[in-house]
C-alpha cells in the first residue's frame, strides 16, 4: 500500500477516487480523496491540486425522494454491475445564510465504491436544479431512508 503524503494528509491509494474525465470545469484533476467534516458534509480533495476541494453531501439525508437512473454509458464507464457497488454525493454551495447553501441535483457524483471510480453524472431531461436549497426553513433534515440511484435500465 503505498502512502500519498502532502500537505499533512496521510492517504494511500485505497482511499483515492479516479475520476477518469475530471470533474466538469477542473478536467485536468483526476484524483479525489474523502475528508469527513461531520455526519452531512465532506470535502472532496484533489490529491494533485491541494487549493482544489468540493463540499459534498449524500443527498438522500435531505432529499430522501431523490432519484435517478444512470445510463448504459455511465455504467459501462464507472463499471458498474451491481447497485450495491453504487456511491452518490452532490456538491454543495455554501451561502452567507443557512438558507442560502444549496446543493447540485442535477449533476450527482456517482461512485463505485469498489472500483473506486467516479464521475459527475449530468442528468438529461430532470426536474432537478442546479442549485436546490439543503436547509428548509420549517424542517433541517429529512429522515434518510436509503439510496435511490437506479442502475436498472
Amino acid at each position: 500500500m503505498d502512502a500519498l503524503m502532502k500537505n499533512d494528509w496521510d492517504i494511500n491509494e485505497e482511499m483515492v477516487f479516479t475520476f477518469n474525465k475530471g470533474i466538469p470545469g477542473f478536467e485536468q484533476y483526476t484524483k479525489f480523496f474523502f475528508i469527513k467534516h461531520d455526519d452531512s458534509f465532506y470535502l472532496l480533495q484533489s490529491v494533485e491540486n491541494e487549493e482544489l476541494a468540493f463540499i459534498v453531501t449524500n443527498p438522500f439525508i435531505f432529499y430522501s425522494e431523490y432519484e435517478f437512473a444512470l445510463s448504459m454509458q455511465d455504467r459501462e464507464e464507472l463499471r458498474i454491475s451491481d447497485q450495491s457497488e453504487v456511491g452518490v454525493c452532490t456538491i454543495v454551495t455554501w451561502g452567507d445564510e443557512l438558507t442560502q447553501i444549496t446543493t447540485n441535483l442535477v449533476a450527482p457524483l456517482v461512485l463505485n465504491m469498489k472500483e473506486r471510480l467516479g464521475k459527475q453524472v449530468v442528468l438529461v431531461n430532470s426536474s432537478y436544479a442546479t442549485k436546490h436549497p439543503l436547509l428548509k426553513k420549517k424542517s433541517l433534515f429529512v429522515k434518510e431512508d436509503g439510496p435511490r440511484a437506479s442502475v436498472e435500465p
